[in-house]
């Protein structure tokens, strides 16, 4: 009997329990998994949801839906009433902003998915080339069965070929809060049937600035992650290397010889001088391999290699140089340099205004140091 009393004292309050807990049905539900912000008339925002349905009935159902309104949430008011499921965030997996939108500022966008419960932080953030809209609704030539996973999916595999740095919502608000580093976003673009990254966008604070092409993202990120498996192309003069061109190779068509570089591994140091004027020290440390060269050259002599690793040096050394200038004068620091100056004694409590002036004004010491360790064996 005591038993029987036990039992139903435990049960109980496990009714109560699960009658106060909302029941959601999958095939009642709008998934989120993609959202497009675009700049609207009379400042108002334009939003674009993805939407995956369930339907036991048939395939499972993508959507689309479009409205305008003053902000984000009510945008997705206005949508709930244009949907017979209810929308749901849960399954957010990326963020698309438009150009122009992102020019004026989205810090105010990005704090509203900060803010909702629903959606973790490690959302991917990118920025469209023309419209979030256009991006979100393009007809590729492959029809994935939704879009907002295909986004998240080429991007999350760029990610992890260290082709790019990690958009995530978390890295975002950690650059965006921070003193001495600005974000960088990929920049979506769709033409020929296809949806791709064909360059980044810089910011300065939460405002989309400049676009740098694919080729270039090597410069900056090598200089903020260590590459495990990068790869890059170099570009180096044909005339030093003619005496080491192999016999059976033709007479060169161009003045320049064209590598890829790839399996680099690579470890950095940033060093802030103490110094009045902001002065740093950038080594870069690369081993490699090469997998192509458009010349056949005879690399088994040592004064071949030698020459290889070393105009490799120069070429990465100057194009990390250029771009290290291209970034002073737009007045942007993805890297992080004025983290690293406030990291010296005395410097701890240097303001963003304070460091814009003296970012114009910064000093760069960059050595690059490259060992090719294999030439050409593909695993």
């Amino acid at each position: 009997m005591n038993k029987i009393i036990l039992l139903f004292l435990v049960c109980i309050p496990s009714v109560f329990l699960s009658s106060c807990v909302e029941t959601k049905y999958l095939e009642k539900l709008g998934l989120i998994t993609a959202v497009g912000y675009d700049q609207a008339e009379d400042d108002k925002i334009s939003g674009t949801l993805v939407l995956y349905q369930f339907n036991p009935a048939m395939e499972d159902v993508e959507k689309v839906l479009s409205t305008t309104s003053n902000t984000s949430k009510g945008i997705k008011l206005s949508q709930n009433l244009e949907s017979d499921h209810k929308l749901v965030s849960g399954q957010l997996r990326i963020v698309v902003y438009g150009r122009e939108l992102a020019a004026k500022g989205i810090s105010h966008l990005v704090d509203t998915l900060e803010r909702d419960s629903a959606i973790g932080n490690m959302v991917y953030l990118t920025i469209a080339d023309t419209t979030a809209e256009e991006i979100l609704r393009y007809q590729t030539e492959e029809k994935p069965s939704n879009r907002g996973t295909y986004l998240y999916n080429l991007v999350r595999q760029n990610v992890e070929a260290e082709m790019i740095v990690s958009p995530t919502l978390q890295e975002f608000i950690t650059d965006y809060g921070s003193v001495g580093k600005d974000p960088i976003l990929p920049l979506l673009t769709a033409s020929n049937g296809k949806v791709g990254i064909d360059g980044f966008a810089l910011f300065t604070r939460d405002k989309f600035i400049k676009e740098i092409k694919k080729d270039k993202i090597f410069f900056i990120r090598s200089l903020m992650e260590e590459y495990n498996a990068g790869s890059v192309e170099v570009e180096l003069p044909m005339e030093k290397f003619k005496p080491y061109l192999s016999s059976l190779s033709a007479a060169p068509l161009n003045d320049k010889v064209y590598l890829m570089i790839d399996s680099i591994k690579s470890s950095h140091k940033i060093q802030a001088e103490k110094k009045e004027r902001a002065s740093f020290k950038v080594e870069l440390n690369i081993e490699s391999r090469i997998l192509e060269m458009t010349e056949e050259l005879n690399l088994t002599k040592p004064k071949a290699l030698q020459l290889v690793e070393d105009e490799v040096e120069k070429y990465i050394e100057k194009n990390i140089k250029d771009t290290l200038l291209m970034l002073q004068e737009e007045g942007t620091d993805p890297i992080g340099f004025g983290m690293e100056y406030r990291s010296v004694r005395g410097h701890e409590n240097l303001t963003r205004k304070e460091w814009d002036k003296l970012y114009k004004e910064a000093v760069f010491d960059v050595k690059v140091n490259n060992k090719i360790i294999r030439t050409g064996v593909i695993d």
